[in-house]
C-alpha cells in the first residue's frame, strides 16, 4: 500500500473491526473522536491566547464522559433507584428499554479524556489532522482492550507511518512470537482455568474450603493470563505493523505489596488514574490524611470503571484500604524488622511478602468474580466455614471441570508461565526480545513447541465454542 494511503487503510479496517460487534455503536465512537478532535484544536486556541479552558475543558471532556455515563452506568442508576423507590412504595424506575454498552468505551474514554488533559497542560500539540487522530482512537488492535494509549508516545508512530519501512524481518518474526505467546496465555492456560472457576464459582454453596480457595488463586492466574494473552497478542499485531504499544503488565505475580502489585498490574489503567485522578485531587502534596482519602477515591473510581455493579465498587475500595493499611503499618513494620534483624532482602523474607500480596489479591478478585456483593459474602463465608482439608488427597480437585491428565497439562504450563514471568523480572526483556537472543535452533524449538501446544492443548471452551476475554465487558 503506498504511504500516502497507509493511515486511512488501517482507519478503514479499524471501523470495519469496531463495526462487526455491533455497526450502531461505531457512530459513538465517531461521535467521540468528532468531538475530542474539535475540543483538543478549541483548547489548544484557548491555551496559547492565554485565555481561560476551565469551562471549555470541562465541557467537551464532560461530553464524552457523559457517552460513557450513559451507556455504562444508566441502568446500574435506575436499578439502585428502583430499589430504593420500592422501600417507600415509591413509583417503578425501571428503564422501558435496554441499552448495550458499546464495545471498548471505557478505553477509548479515558484515552480521549487524558488527550484533552494533555493539551489543556500544554504537554502536547493539538492533532490538526483529523484521519491522524481518528486511528489514536480507533486502532483495531487496542481499541477493544488496549493499552490506554498516550497521545505523546502513539501519535507520533502514526504520523511517521506513511514513510516507515514496513517490511522487517526481525520486527515481524518478534510481533509473531509475541502473538503466539499470547495465545499460549490466552487457549492454553487462560480458557482451561476457566472451566474450573466456572464449575466452582457456580455453585460455590456445594464445595469446600480447599475448592473455593484454590477456584479464588485459579480466577487471578485466569484473568492475568487472559488479559495478558490479550495485550501480548495486540502488541504483537502492532509490531508486525510497526508500531509500538505500551506494556500493561510486569509480572504482577512477583509483587511484594499491592502498591508494587498496581505497578505491575493493568499498568496503562494505574498510570492513568494517577495521572489524571490522584494527582489533581492532589495527590500526597496536602497531608498525610489527604493522601489516604485521595487513594481511596482513586480506587474507587477504578472500581466503578471496571464494572457498574456493587461488587465492582467494593473490589476498588478493598484495594484502596489495603493500600492505605500498608502505608499506615510501613513505619512499624520497619522498627519492627530493625529490632529483630530481619534480613529483609533474603528470599524468604521477599516470598513472605509475595505470598501476603498475592493471598490480599486473590481475596479481593473474589468479589471481581462473583455476580452480586452479597455472592461475594457468601463465598467468603462457606470458604472459611466448611473445612475440608481432606479434599487436598481424595481426588476432589479433579472433579471440578478438568481431569488429571489436563491438570497436569495445565501445571506444566503455569511453570511456563513462572519462568517467562522471572526471565521478564530478571532480565527485563519481553519473550520476543529474550527469544531473539538465543541461538536458531533453539528458537525454533520454542516457537514450534509453543505453536503446537496452542493447537494441540488449547481449551476452545465448551463444544469448542472459544472463551470470549473477560476485559471485553468493560
Amino acid at each position: 500500500i503506498p504511504g500516502s494511503w497507509r493511515v486511512c487503510y488501517l482507519l478503514a479496517v479499524s471501523c470495519l473491526f469496531y463495526a462487526s460487534f455491533h455497526p450502531v455503536y461505531l457512530t459513538v465512537i465517531v461521535a467521540v473522536t468528532a468531538l475530542s478532535w474539535y475540543g483538543g484544536l478549541s483548547l489548544e486556541r484557548k491555551r496559547k491566547k492565554q485565555e481561560p479552558q476551565g469551562r471549555h475543558f470541562f465541557f467537551y471532556a464532560g461530553i464524552c464522559l457523559l457517552f460513557l455515563l450513559v451507556f455504562k452506568y444508566t441502568g446500574f442508576v435506575l436499578d439502585n433507584l428502583h430499589r430504593l423507590s420500592a422501600l417507600f412504595s415509591g413509583p417503578s424506575l425501571e428503564l422501558p428499554f435496554s441499552l448495550v454498552m458499546p464495545v471498548g468505551i471505557s478505553y477509548y474514554t479515558f484515552q480521549v479524556i487524558g488527550y484533552l488533559t494533555d493539551v489543556s497542560r500544554g504537554r502536547i500539540e493539538a492533532e490538526r489532522n483529523f484521519l491522524y487522530y481518528a486511528l489514536y482512537v480507533s486502532f483495531f488492535p487496542k481499541v477493544i482492550s488496549g493499552p490506554i494509549e498516550r497521545a505523546e508516545a502513539f501519535m507520533p508512530q502514526i504520523r511517521s507511518c506513511p514513510a516507515q519501512k514496513l517490511w522487517d524481518g526481525g520486527r515481524v518474526r518478534d510481533g509473531l512470537v509475541l502473538m503466539m505467546w499470547g495465545y499460549f496465555q490466552k487457549l492454553v492456560i487462560a480458557d482451561r482455568l476457566a472451566i474450573l472457576t466456572g464449575e466452582v464459582f457456580g455453585n460455590y454453596a456445594g464445595y469446600g474450603s480447599v475448592e473455593l480457595f484454590v477456584a479464588a488463586a485459579a480466577f487471578y492466574v485466569q484473568l492475568y493470563t487472559d488479559f495478558d494473552g490479550y495485550t501480548n497478542i495486540a502488541r504483537g499485531l502492532a509490531k508486525v505493523m510497526g508500531f509500538s504499544l505500551a506494556e500493561n503488565f510486569r509480572a504482577p505475580f512477583l509483587a511484594g505489596s499491592i502498591r508494587e502489585y498496581w505497578s505491575r498490574w493493568h499498568i496503562s489503567l494505574s498510570t492513568w488514574l494517577r495521572d489524571y485522578v490522584y494527582i489533581p485531587l492532589g495527590g500526597n502534596r496536602k497531608g498525610t490524611l489527604r493522601r489516604y482519602v485521595n487513594l481511596l477515591l482513586t480506587f474507587l473510581v477504578s472500581g466503578f470503571w471496571h464494572g457498574a455493579a456493587w461488587n465492582f465498587v467494593f473490589w476498588g475500595m478493598l484495594h484502596g484500604i489495603f493500600e492505605v493499611a500498608e502505608a499506615v503499618t510501613a513505619p512499624w513494620i520497619r522498627r519492627m524488622n530493625d529490632c529483630l534483624h530481619t534480613r529483609t532482602e533474603s528470599f524468604s523474607y521477599r516470598l513472605l511478602r509475595r505470598v501476603k500480596c498475592w493471598l490480599l489479591v486473590c481475596f479481593a478478585y473474589i468479589f471481581f468474580k462473583v455476580p452480586t456483593a452479597a455472592d461475594g459474602f457468601r463465598y467468603l463465608k462457606r470458604m472459611v466455614s466448611k473445612w475440608n482439608p481432606w479434599a487436598l488427597f481424595d481426588g476432589s480437585l479433579y472433579t471440578l471441570g478438568i481431569t488429571e491428565k489436563y491438570m497436569h497439562i495445565l501445571f506444566l504450563a503455569l511453570l511456563l508461565l513462572a519462568a517467562v514471568d522471572q526471565v521478564r523480572e530478571k532480565r527485563h526483556l519481553e519473550p520476543d526480545a529474550w527469544l531473539a537472543q538465543q541461538c536458531i535452533w533453539f528458537r525454533w524449538l520454542a516457537m514450534l513447541g509453543c505453536l503446537l501446544a496452542v493447537i494441540v492443548f488449547g481449551a476452545y471452551g465448551p463444544a469448542y465454542d472459544a472463551e470470549n476475554f473477560i476485559y471485553f465487558g468493560f
